[in-house]
């Protein structure tokens, strides 16, 4: 896990939003043991999350690309296999939330209709 203190309101808003939109959800315990916060399956897809809250608001892909990268980079250094994805959850507000796959060589948008924009 990365060096900084995790985003524990955030990181709880994501879990009730994740709950809210049908998401089973999964906690971890202890708190800060792995480099994600939580565990989300739906439909057959299991996904790790990680909360992100950057500094800026701009949710575009290149700059979560950047404000992101060491998550990112720790993200893809985990040894699981590719049925289960991935993923950055940023958060706009309690209500609203960025999802971002982390693919080996690409980051892609997430919407919540299932559509993607990727980045490489």
């Amino acid at each position: 896990m990365t060096g900084k203190n995790p985003p524990e309101r955030s990181i709880a808003e994501a879990r009730e939003w994740a709950a809210g939109q049908e998401f089973m959800v999964f906690a971890l315990e202890p708190p800060g043991m792995f480099p994600f916060h939580f565990v989300v399956s739906k439909g057959g897809t299991a996904s790790i999350v990680t909360v992100r809250r950057p500094k800026y608001l701009d949710f575009n892909l290149v700059n979560i690309a950047y404000s992101c990268r060491t998550v990112i980079k720790e993200l893809r250094a985990l040894a699981i296999g590719p049925a289960i994805r991935k993923e950055i959850w940023v958060r706009k507000n309690a209500h609203t939330w960025y999802r971002y796959l982390v693919l080996p060589e690409t980051l892609e948008y997430i919407d919540n209709e299932n559509g993607a924009d990727a980045i490489g």
